[in-house]
């Protein structure tokens, strides 16, 4: 499950549209075992206790011979941009799958993209709402009131 740091939950991919498009030119194969690489990312984040995943850090900069590969030779026709924005969107759709309660913010620093985690606590409430703008961005201050600084936002 996905939510903003709201606790909006996410149900579906941003730009679903063009999502579904560039899916369609890979094999099922190559989906599924896109899948499949990035919920061993998610889960070894979770075994290590980390429980934090960021988007950009996770597939390198040369995808070449790797599970990546068919992103950006064959769904987004060797266009840089959106072969990483479609990637961003797979990590997206595998934690919006995955039964844990992982949570994003979107930075624009070091690690330019979206940073997906897990929180330690129960959110008090919820708010549904099927879309939740990409814009969504929280402070380090915010982070640390709402999370209670277990993830060393208070650094």
């Amino acid at each position: 499950m996905l939510s903003s740091i709201e606790s909006n939950i996410v149900n579906t991919v941003w730009y679903k549209k063009f999502f579904d498009a560039s899916k369609s030119w890979l094999s099922d194969d190559e989906y599924q075992a896109m899948i499949d690489e990035l919920n061993k990312v998610v889960q070894k984040s979770i075994d290590d206790n980390s429980d934090i995943v960021v988007a950009g850090f996770i597939p390198g900069s040369d995808w070449s011979g790797t599970v990546w590969d068919p992103i950006y030779t064959k769904a987004c026709g060797f266009d840089f941009d959106h072969a990483a924005q479609f990637f961003g969107l797979l990590v997206c759709q595998v934690l919006i799958e995955r039964e844990e309660e992982w949570y994003f913010i979107k930075q624009e620093t070091a690690a330019k993209g979206m940073i997906y985690f897990r929180s330690k606590k129960k959110p008090a409430y919820k708010i549904e709402n099927e879309k939740v703008a990409v814009k969504d961005t929280a402070s380090f201050d915010d982070l640390k009131n709402r999370f209670g600084g277990y993830y060393g936002f208070n650094n």
